[in-house]
């Protein structure tokens, strides 16, 4: 009970505090709202507010308890003296047959949903990477930098939020404070239909959403899908009031920073500030000109509170990585932290993935829960929200839908869907409205369509992500958290083996990713970072022959006085091109690098050490698809006399045409005798770049070799967790 308490403190705290910031600025700023829609879109307003502090405490190593518990009850006493006391009532109330009809499944569904949200979180990512970075900050106390993990640079300003729940009720209050934002989002919706005079339509709309099972399963867990809605429509839902109000200057200040929110939120949330740019430079061009400098100084109010929100995350990653919009655009922003090769599969997969035609996604992502979870078979009706483009405000409401919509074709995992729904919704409602009966019904459906039971009768039979069951007695503490996580959480069980097992201070290296909220245990995972590629690319070398430097690509010349070459490459095509061992001679005599010896390659530079290693398990890899003039250069310091230079390479480039550029040599494609058994060596090599440790589990093709003969590796064995294994390299 004791921790149960905990977690609805931390989450409370967290959203008290949020809330009391937002009423500050409204009172600051004069704004007047209906009493319910005031306190939600200063609830949502502060949100952003105290994320933007949360950041500041972290960049500052500041996030330490007493600073919690100063903000909160700073912000509480300030708004208490200071916020504004009384609101207008609402207008245009629900009929009371229609008060039933929507609260009655809104409670029923507030117990279900906050019961998982209490409960231990189990999902995927909120173990990984969510609550995994917020466990770290709240170690450190704050940012590290972290250049092996790509889930790091992106921006995180729902985890500010976890960060500040997480002080007082550990993982649970994070993810109840997301189902704050899901419990939020109707009650938003609902006052927005109130507010354009169709009641009705609004708990329509507000319960389609609501009751989405997708919705419900990332609104109570450590994500921040439903959170980016939330800030979206909320941003909406100002803008509408700023054109209703005659345009008052100090509504920007919210939306400006709502709207940078969204970015800070997620990466994909950027359209929203693009949405509200669009709107207010529309609105101010179809007036007089007179109103140019109104437009300039309202451009400008939306610029700095957009930026204010939204661009210490870029410069947080500008000056850690080279990248402000890290682990993406890596071609804009070269680094050594994420590779291209990376990113062009990243993109393509989740554009794809790897169906074999995109017809039938609409009925997968609705129905079948194929992508990720179903949003539910009441948004099948998402075609008939183009018929409220007859009513102004269904214009408006499908053009904010269409510009949330515009990310989605680069991740077509239904959650993506999440930030669209409450204007698919709500466009479905205006096109129903004729008829109460058909939007009462619709509600009903909705609520039995999302019952959990119910969704296995129609989802795909391997299921989607949804809500399974109500875990009450977890919730309660009942249960223990241990034994609840024993039986639902795949990765918790692994997180506990690597604590139980590796010591302090030492590094990790998973073909899985580890439920890092769990754990203290510092984990490279294999495609998280270059880092991470390259260890794997290490070990693969030592088993797959392809990859070894077997392929002698040999230049011979007159013998000559040289300071310097460089090899180019000619070919344009989807092999990387690889170089495992550069070799200089002058006849029989090998010429072996010295201290004077300076490389330097395009494009990936920074391992270019790795051609010149002597080691056949290590190669520079240009990490990008090939390209006319690549190039890798040597500069020798000093004159040096050679006749023959050799390029070893892999012979997963067999489209590689590479020249010694300003040099007449003669190639000889030559191969060179296998190496034998690699694989101690690679689990050597592994280990002087500071790896003691190999967690090995999953699909992954290395497991099932390293499994057969550990000491083949020269690896042993600690200890097994299902199908993952814990080895130490000897």
């Amino acid at each position: 009970m004791r921790h149960f308490l905990s977690i609805i403190f931390g989450a409370a705290f967290t959203v008290a505090t949020a809330w009391s910031l937002g009423c500050l600025l409204f009172a600051r700023l004069k704004i007047r709202l209906h009493r319910v829609e005031h306190d939600l879109l200063a609830g949502i307003t502060g949100a952003a507010m105290l994320s933007f502090v949360m950041f500041a405490l972290c960049v500052v190593h500041a996030v330490w308890i007493p600073a919690m518990w100063m903000l909160g009850f700073t912000s509480l006493a300030l708004n208490r003296k200071f916020g504004v006391r009384a609101c207008p009532d609402s207008v245009n109330p629900l009929p009371r047959r229609w008060k039933w009809l929507f609260g009655f499944p809104f409670v029923f569904y507030a117990v279900v949903y906050l019961s998982n949200s209490i409960a231990p979180e189990t999902s995927p990512d909120g173990q990984a990477y969510h609550l995994g970075l917020v466990y770290r900050f709240f170690r450190q106390h704050g940012f590290e930098r972290l250049t092996t993990n790509m889930y790091a640079n992106l921006s995180e300003g729902m985890e500010m939020l976890f960060l500040f729940a997480f002080s007082f009720g550990r993982h649970a209050a994070a993810a109840t404070v997301h189902c704050c934002f899901l419990l939020a989002l109707p009650l938003l919706i609902l006052c927005y239909g109130k507010r354009i005079g169709r009641p009705l339509t609004g708990a329509c709309a507000a319960m389609l959403v609501y009751l989405s099972p997708l919705a419900g399963i990332d609104g109570v867990s450590a994500y921040n899908d439903v959170a980016l809605a939330t800030a979206a429509f909320a941003t909406f839902y100002l803008v509408e009031i700023w054109r209703e109000d005659n345009r008052p200057p100090a509504l920007l200040v919210p939306i400006g920073l709502l709207a940078g929110f969204c970015f800070a939120i997620k990466y994909t949330g950027f359209v929203t500030a693009v949405y509200v740019f669009c709107v207010v430079a529309w609105d101010y061009s179809t007036r007089s000109t007179k109103s140019r400098r109104q437009l300039f100084a309202a451009l400008a109010t939306l610029s700095c509170m957009v930026i204010l929100m939204a661009a210490p995350w870029m410069v947080k990653n500008w000056l850690w990585l080279g990248n402000p919009l890290s682990p993406f655009f890596n071609r804009v922003f070269p680094n050594p932290f994420t590779h291209i090769t990376f990113e062009d599969e990243y993109r393509r997969y989740f554009r794809t993935y790897d169906l074999p035609s995109l017809r039938p996604l609409f009925w997968m992502v609705t129905v079948k829960g194929q992508l990720g979870g179903q949003i539910g078979p009441t948004f099948l009706l998402a075609p008939l929200a183009l018929l409220c483009l007859r009513k102004p405000e269904g214009r408006r409401i499908l053009l904010a839908g269409f510009f949330v919509l515009l990310p989605y074709p680069q991740n077509l995992g239904a959650r993506f869907l999440i930030p669209v729904l409450p204007f698919a919704a709500l466009g479905i409602a205006l096109a129903l409205q004729a008829t109460r009966a058909t939007q009462g019904a619709l509600i009903m459906a909705a609520a039995l369509l999302a019952w959990p039971r119910v969704i296995h009768r129609y989802s795909a039979p391997a299921g989607g992500w949804q809500i399974s069951h109500v875990p009450w007695k977890a919730a309660l503490g009942i249960v223990p958290q241990d034994q609840y996580l024993r039986q639902y959480s795949d990765g918790w069980i692994p997180a506990r083996m690597l604590d139980q097992f590796v010591p302090a201070g030492k590094r990790v290296w998973s073909t899985t990713p580890v439920a890092e909220a769990y754990s203290t245990t510092d984990v490279l995972v294999n495609y998280y970072s270059a880092e991470g590629e390259l260890i794997q690319d290490i070990l693969t070398t030592a088993v797959k022959t392809d990859f070894q430097p077997l392929w002698n690509l040999r230049y011979t010349f007159r013998p000559r006085e040289l300071t310097a070459v460089r090899l180019v490459q000619h070919a344009k095509a989807q092999d990387v091109w690889s170089i495992g061992e550069m070799r200089f001679f002058l006849g029989d005599r090998e010429l072996h690098p010295t201290r004077r010896w300076k490389f330097d390659a395009s494009p990936f530079p920074w391992d270019i050490g790795l051609a010149f290693d002597q080691n056949p398990v290590t190669r520079w890899r240009a990490w990008a698809p090939s390209l006319q003039g690549m190039h890798v250069d040597v500069d020798f310091g000093e004159p040096v006399d050679m006749d023959r230079i050799e390029m070893h390479s892999s012979h997963d480039q067999w489209q590689a045409d590479v020249t010694l550029e300003g040099i007449s040599a003669h190639l000889d494609k030559l191969e060179d005798p296998p190496y034998g058994d690699l694989r101690r060596l690679a689990t050597a090599t592994v280990k002087q770049r500071g790896i003691d440790y190999l967690l090995i589990g999953g699909d992954h093709w290395l497991t099932a070799d390293i499994n057969a003969d550990p000491a083949r590796w020269g690896l042993k064995k600690l200890a097994d967790r299902g199908a993952t294994w814990l080895l130490e390299i000897k």
